[in-house]
């Protein structure tokens, strides 16, 4: 009976363990994909100077991701390697972005809301400023 009674209790123990390990796995898998995101998230719902939009642009320029800058003097430009799959794009964002006679000019004191874009698969397509 004693031995009946130790050997459920350490397949109990063992159950309990697996749940926990696979718990735990799952725990640090979520943490790692926050971990690596953290550099794009952060640009998620803050305001931004325009000097800080064209340095994302910059930091971003060789990612897959594509930065949108949306601005009262022009609403639709888009910045980055991943910007082939959008209407319109700019090839060299930094040097048209800080340019004051280019259409894409970007006020550098001019204030901007970040907004993460993510596609179905709930992987960071692009970043999204608004100018206020």
């Amino acid at each position: 009976m004693i031995t009946c009674i130790i050997i459920g209790l350490g397949f109990y123990i063992a159950r309990e363990a697996r749940d926990t390990a696979s718990s735990g796995a799952g725990q640090i898998n979520r943490l790692n994909a926050e971990f690596m995101e953290s550099d794009k998230v952060m640009y998620d719902g803050i305001r931004v100077s325009g000097s800080e939009v064209v340095n994302v642009i910059n930091k971003f320029k060789n990612d897959d991701l594509y930065v949108r800058v949306i601005t009262k003097k022009n609403s639709d430009i888009y910045y980055g390697k991943n910007s082939k799959s959008v209407e319109k794009s700019t090839i060299d964002g930094y040097k048209t972005s800080t340019n004051s006679s280019e259409a894409s000019y970007i006020n550098p004191n001019g204030i901007f809301v970040g907004e993460v874009q993510r596609n179905e698969n709930n992987v960071i397509t692009g970043i999204v400023f608004t100018q206020n």
